[in-house]
């Protein structure tokens, strides 16, 4: 955790350098719409990075490690969002089904483990992300690669998701 408080204070700082935080690159979130519209199932995970990379190579900034940073976050809380909405429906449906099949089965519950497994994936992504940032020595790579991993990991529980959601509304 300590890290990570350490890595995003860094990655401000660096921000700070042009100006009140705001970094000369822009992150378009139609790029990532725009790949996963075109792509299904396990190969729309082809779309992780690309939002990213459209951002931190369509500005001179985009290769700093703030503009890095921020491009790798944005594509991280896009996805992150998606995930937290695959997650919510999916509870939602989960809960449905257990209760339904209370009445007729003695089933294990999947809304409580839809929730542990969300959990327990939490704390592998953040251990795992922490352990990537130690393989940069504390050098300044440590912060984009954090956000980096970050991006892949929560890219790819929200393709799985989304992924269990769909086959739920099939």
């Amino acid at each position: 955790m300590m890290r990570r408080v350490a890595l995003l204070a860094a990655m401000l700082a660096g921000s700070a350098a042009w100006g009140q935080g705001d970094l000369p690159v822009a992150y378009d979130a139609s790029v990532l719409e725009a790949c996963l519209a075109a792509k299904s199932g396990d190969t729309r995970r082809d779309c992780i990075g690309i939002a990213a990379n459209h951002c931190m190579q369509a500005s001179d900034a985009g290769g700093s490690n703030a503009g890095m940073g921020f491009c790798l976050g944005a594509e991280r809380d896009d996805w992150d969002a998606r995930l937290n909405a695959a997650y919510q429906n999916l509870l939602e449906i989960e809960e449905a089904l257990d209760k339904a099949m209370a009445e007729v089965s003695s089933a294990p519950q999947s809304a409580p483990a839809l929730r542990e497994m969300q959990r327990a994936w939490i704390a592998f992504r953040d251990a795992a992300c922490d352990y990537e940032v130690t393989q940069w020595g504390g050098g300044s790579g440590g912060s984009p690669a954090w956000s980096a991993c970050t991006m892949r990991l929560t890219g790819e529980q929200a393709i799985e998701l989304i992924g269990r959601l769909g086959d739920k509304n099939r």
